[in-house]
């Protein structure tokens, strides 16, 4: 797999500046300052997301076209990279904001093939996060879990981090990551892809 071009489409806050875009989505979720844009950026191979130190910014759903070439073949894709959430200083209206912009995209979104949620490894699962895994599983909604900046912990704790989430009710798929020295970039990216081929939700 070879990425051709990479490129970031749009910003939306809703569902309908999406419908005249005919491509297969994956959307980026997760808690403020997980990495979701260093992630993407490193994916691709190039910088088109925009990072930065203060978590809870982000108030629009980021578009990204990616074009790859496989076996001969050339295909597209969106990702789309949702509002971090859980940031306990913006405010709880802002907050219930996105929330209300994030399900909406959803409820309305028949192109979304997968949904990647992106964790930082280093934490543990809190009250937020229940209430995210229940949101997926209420909107029936296929994920996958990427733990990231897996080289903050190093491989061994890395791959124990991964077993026990495995373990865990709801967490059928997992995979590590690290944008700093790009560990499990082919595997994420041959996770996408074939994400692509399967049913749409």
């Amino acid at each position: 797999m070879r990425i051709i071009d990479a490129r970031f489409e749009r910003g939306v806050t809703g569902i309908g500046p999406r419908r005249d875009i005919a491509l297969p989505e994956v959307c980026l979720v997760g808690r403020s300052n997980v990495g979701k844009s260093s992630m993407l950026n490193t994916l691709v191979g190039r910088k088109v997301a925009r990072t930065g130190s203060t978590p809870g910014v982000t108030r629009i759903i980021g578009l990204y076209r990616v074009t790859w070439e496989s076996a001969g073949a050339r295909k597209g894709a969106l990702i789309s990279d949702f509002p971090g959430f859980g940031y306990s200083k913006v405010a709880r209206g802002v907050y219930e904001g996105w929330q209300a912009m994030v399900e909406g995209y959803v409820a309305g979104n028949e192109w979304i093939k997968r949904v990647l949620w992106v964790f930082d490894i280093r934490r543990d699962p809190d009250r937020l996060d229940a209430m995210l895994l229940r949101w997926l599983q209420a909107e029936g909604l296929p994920f996958s879990l990427v733990l990231t900046k897996a080289d903050k912990v190093g491989r061994i704790r890395s791959l124990q981090k991964k077993e026990l989430f495995r373990r865990m009710p709801g967490f059928a798929e997992v995979l590590l990551f690290s944008s700093k020295d790009g560990y499990g970039r082919n595997e994420l990216l041959s996770h996408i892809v074939s994400s692509l081929a399967g049913p749409t939700s």
